[in-house]
């Protein structure tokens, strides 16, 4: 992008009621972020109250400046440096502020969140894990809160011999401590590993902006591990996103008399990984057969330009196929594949709609099992 379509990209993303969806929307119609701007106001949302509010130059010209002044960079979805697992998720940020090691963007990478209330055991658990994935050249990602994140980073960082480290995503501008007592940890990331936030430089933390940056913590890695979590934490949202994304889910089983156990033992009965060591992610991650689905699986936007090439009633046929194939028992996405002979982007087409409509569950590790309902056998 010249610096002109870089200047009405940024501005795009900054203004008042553009999220990563609608940006997309908006690059799709007008093809250019430079068009979308100076023509804004021909494009109609489906509902006519929504209304988008441009963001003015001084803001775009700050957030550059700021960026040059402090040595960050600000990153586009359009750039060719973007990190690709995260290109995979529907909301995909359209711009990430980075400061540190980007270099660690370009390397396999699996986050580790948990409780904030962790116990010790917990803390070691985190520090361990994190220690012996980073020497194994894998990036340990997590979100710099108290507790088994600010472990995971610490753990990472404790590695000096390989090029592991660690990803800290913030739920604030890069250049904004939160929570404080983590400043230790956050001048190392910041000098060895790598902060990154969608939020633009001086956002001060709001309780919104948490749960948002949890599906790029999950977006950035090849899987995620929950070390402790409660039932109803963020951890566990973190793991959903993870799960929605199409992600290996890793958890650490502990004592049921523990609360903070309660999530990730539910995860397991789910069908996540049992981990005791970085030894049981890495056989995963390295395995030949590991995450095919990234090879063959095609980006929304390619599945919906394919789509498009195929006859409805080739799709009417094939949506029959796949359902005869389903049950309420779990399947792997690459047995269907292979049992129906269908392309990988018919099936995850069809799959999506199925999910959607409510007639699929997802399940870790890529199975997704039939919800079974009688009013569907009348259809």
């Amino acid at each position: 992008m010249n610096s002109k379509e870089r200047f009405a990209y940024l501005k795009l993303a900054l203004s008042q009621n553009v999220g990563p969806i609608t940006f997309k929307e908006l690059i799709k119609h007008f093809k250019t972020a430079n068009q979308a701007v100076e023509n804004i106001l021909d494009f109609k949302f489906k509902s006519s109250k929504r209304v988008i509010k441009l963001a003015p130059d001084s803001l775009v010209h700050e957030q550059m400046e700021m960026a040059q002044k402090t040595g960050a960079q600000i990153l586009f979805l359009a750039d060719n440096e973007y990190p690709e697992l995260l290109k995979f998720i529907d909301s995909a940020p359209p711009v990430l502020f980075l400061w540190g090691n980007k270099n660690l963007l370009k390397q396999k990478s699996i986050s580790i969140v948990g409780s904030r209330n962790a116990s010790l055991n917990g803390i070691s658990i985190a520090k361990k894990i994190a220690y012996d994935l980073a020497l194994k050249n894998v990036t340990v990602v997590s979100g710099l809160a108290k507790g088994i994140d600010k472990a995971a980073h610490e753990g990472a960082l404790m590695n000096t011999s390989s090029e592991g480290s660690t990803i800290a995503v913030l739920g604030t501008g890069v250049d904004v401590l939160y929570p404080k007592e983590n400043q230790i940890v956050y001048d190392k990331i910041k000098e060895r590993g790598l902060l990154i936030s969608e939020l633009p430089f001086g956002s001060r933390p709001t309780p919104s902006a948490f749960p948002r940056r949890n599906r790029i913590i999950s977006g950035l890695s090849y899987g995620t591990l929950v070390v402790e979590a409660s039932l109803m934490s963020g951890s566990l949202i973190t793991a959903k996103e993870a799960l929605s994304q199409g992600r290996e889910i890793f958890a650490i089983p502990g004592s049921p008399l523990d609360s903070r156990a309660a999530g990730p033992n539910q995860l397991i009965q789910d069908g996540a990984h049992l981990v005791s060591s970085a030894e049981n992610i890495l056989n995963v991650i390295d395995s030949e057969t590991s995450f095919k689905f990234f090879d063959s699986y095609i980006k929304s936007e390619q599945m919906e330009a394919l789509a498009l090439k195929v006859e409805d009633s080739e799709f009417d046929i094939a949506r029959k196929t796949l359902l005869e194939k389903l049950s309420p028992q779990a399947t792997h996405v690459d047995v269907l594949i292979r049992e129906t002979g269908l392309a990988p982007y018919i099936v995850n087409t069809i799959l999506m709609e199925l999910e959607i409509a409510g007639k699929i569950e997802r399940f870790a590790g890529q199975y997704v099992a039939l919800i079974y309902n009688n009013e569907w056998d009348k259809e």
